[in-house]
């Protein structure tokens, strides 16, 4: 009996080896290593990925991309990737200067604005547009196919279940927007990340407190805010978390001009907002809650 035990024991051993060996598609636990800059775009490729992926984001949730600086621990998190993933259009400085030159030169470094999705004013928050994402998928389904063939059904799925998900976020967001009186679809932020999303759903960026988070705004600037928010009749202005400094000054601007203080979200996710489909839900509803009139419609 004794014998029969470890005799079934080496055999299961040896086959356990034999098929961990079959397995090399990625890291050491057989995954397709992935590292990409922000929190939000993991999400897209997990999608995509499910479990044959695994990815790694190396600005932490709740960070603005536009200042973060990776220390030499998150650098290092490049030497396994087996596929590297950036925004472009310079939303991650440090994607250029820290990024690209370590990244293995066997190893794809891909950026998600491609050539053929329509850029306003070099602003690289095209995310806030759905379309724009639908974009984003099919690049990271590329992508991902193309470094590992043999998981093309699981990339195929995971894609095609997440662009469904994001026609119907789609629609929620412009019935949310569109639920807003016309007169009030206007927005006052504390940086210049909205573009797309107005473009899309109707909504006028009438101003913004800096154009890109880190920046400082001069006296200038805050009085002219004032003015635009009293002058246009604006009931309601929106901070963003990432950008504490900005969103301070906004709320003092807020005070000054006698209208509500509001949160939007752009490029962070944290325990509110875990994924992009919970920011661009928040984010109508909360369009429609501070824009819309007394009687909530």
């Amino acid at each position: 009996m004794k014998r029969f035990f470890w005799t079934a024991m080496i055999l299961s051993l040896i086959a356990t080896g034999m098929a961990c060996g079959d397995d090399d598609d990625g890291g050491d636990d057989g995954k397709v290593q992935v590292v990409t800059t922000l929190p939000l775009f993991a999400d897209f490729i997990r999608e995509v990925g499910g479990d044959r992926v695994e990815v790694t984001a190396l600005v932490p949730s709740g960070a603005d991309p536009h200042t973060f600086e990776p220390a030499p621990k998150d650098v290092a998190k490049l030497e396994n990737a087996d596929l590297v993933i950036v925004n472009g259009l310079d939303l991650e400085p440090f994607a250029h200067n820290t990024i690209a030159p370590n990244v293995p030169d066997d190893v794809p470094l891909v950026e998600l604005v491609d050539p053929g999705l329509e850029v306003i004013n070099n602003n690289p928050h095209l995310w806030m547009d759905v379309t724009n994402v639908k974009r984003y998928i099919n690049t990271i389904y590329a992508a991902l196919k193309d470094i590992d063939p043999a998981g093309l059904s699981t990339y195929q799925a995971g894609s095609a279940a997440y662009l469904t998900e994001l026609d119907a976020l789609e629609t929620y967001v412009q019935a949310q927007v569109d639920a807003i009186p016309e007169a009030r679809r206007k927005l006052i932020t504390a940086h210049d990340a909205f573009v797309y999303l107005a473009e899309s759903t109707g909504l006028e960026v009438v101003g913004f407190v800096v154009e890109g988070p880190g920046e400082e705004p001069s006296p200038d600037d805050l009085r002219n805010i004032i003015e635009t928010a009293q002058g246009e009749d604006i009931p309601a202005v929106f901070t963003e978390p990432q950008v504490n400094t900005v969103s301070e000054t906004l709320e003092e601007i807020a005070s000054d001009a006698g209208v509500e203080v509001c949160k939007l979200y752009s490029d962070a996710l944290d325990d509110t907002v875990k994924s992009y489909i919970e920011l661009m839900t928040y984010d109508a509803d909360e369009l429609l809650r501070c824009l819309g009139d007394a009687n909530g419609s």
